[in-house]
């Protein structure tokens, strides 16, 4: 996939090709780092305060300076969007703790480095409904998965594991559900809505920003959490990510109680009607 031309380099926006190589960038080096991936629907950048917030809590806890202001990321974004010419595309943005220090024990930040890019928007069915397989997971998770870092080899090595369907539902050693290698998942009993709760699934936008809006749906949506045996007392299941939104699925492989049914359809189509996207 490739890149539009212009990029931002901590808020400057420049050609890319005025970018060296990081050489000596701790995300480079050692996956030191954050990123978010956010949609770019007619020209707007979906729930960019969400991801901006997300993006500011992990730098907290990676202790990565974010010294820039939402405004001041948001006015980049847009000169980006307008140099690019973009109407429906991908942004990524990078966050890490710029050039390693000459000890690499010694985390020295002299200048943190914020990079923004887009790609065009991939040629995606949005009607396809994904095909599952449920297991247990290969590469045990950490608390540190809850957040976006640029250390996603996991999720890409599950996926690679499972290739002959569209994504793979994880459960952990304790046979607790997860999410999935590129979504966090729901699921549907009569009128309530369950995604599970974990420490260490990531915390993400759509999934964040169905719980807030619950009354939007008319449905109640609980976190709570969700073993591999009580799967066969849902009758429903959709996952979201912030590329995709909501996402029907087909099948689960072992459950044939599981699929997006018409509660998941009343949710895409609220979730797609909020944000503009009918």
């Amino acid at each position: 996939m490739r890149v539009y031309p212009y990029i931002s380099v901590n808020l400057e926006v420049t050609n890319r090709e005025n970018l060296g190589f990081p050489f000596l960038d701790y995300g480079f080096l050692y996956g030191y780092g954050l990123f978010e991936s956010i949609r770019i629907f007619k020209g707007q950048p979906l729930l960019l305060d969400e991801h901006l917030a997300r993006l500011q809590r992990g730098s907290i806890i990676l202790d990565i300076p974010f010294d820039f202001t939402n405004s001041e990321v948001v006015s980049s974004i847009q000169e980006l969007i307008k140099k690019n010419d973009i109407e429906d595309a991908i942004l990524n943005l990078y966050l890490t703790p710029g050039d390693r220090a000459q000890d690499p024990a010694k985390l020295e930040i002299e200048l943190p480095f914020l990079m923004m890019v887009c790609r065009p928007w991939p040629d995606y069915d949005s009607e396809k409904r994904h095909v599952l397989e449920c297991r247990q997971e290969s590469f045990q998770r950490t608390p540190l998965d809850r957040f976006k870092t640029l250390s996603w080899m996991k999720n890409v090595l599950e996926k690679r594991l499972s290739s002959h369907v569209d994504d793979v539902l994880l459960y952990s050693q304790n046979e607790m559900i997860l999410e999935t290698t590129r979504a966090n998942v729901f699921f549907v009993k009569g009128d309530v809505i369950v995604t599970p709760k974990s420490p260490s699934i990531l915390t993400g936008i759509t999934r964040q920003y169905l719980i807030d809006r619950q009354d939007d749906l008319g449905l109640d949506v609980l976190v709570d959490p969700i073993f591999v045996d009580y799967l066969e007392t849902y009758n429903e299941i959709f996952l979201t990510n912030a590329l995709k939104g909501v996402i029907l699925v087909d099948s689960v492989e072992g459950y044939p109680n599981l699929s997006s049914g018409p509660v998941s359809e009343k949710v895409r189509s609220v979730y797609r009607k909020s944000l503009g996207l009918n």
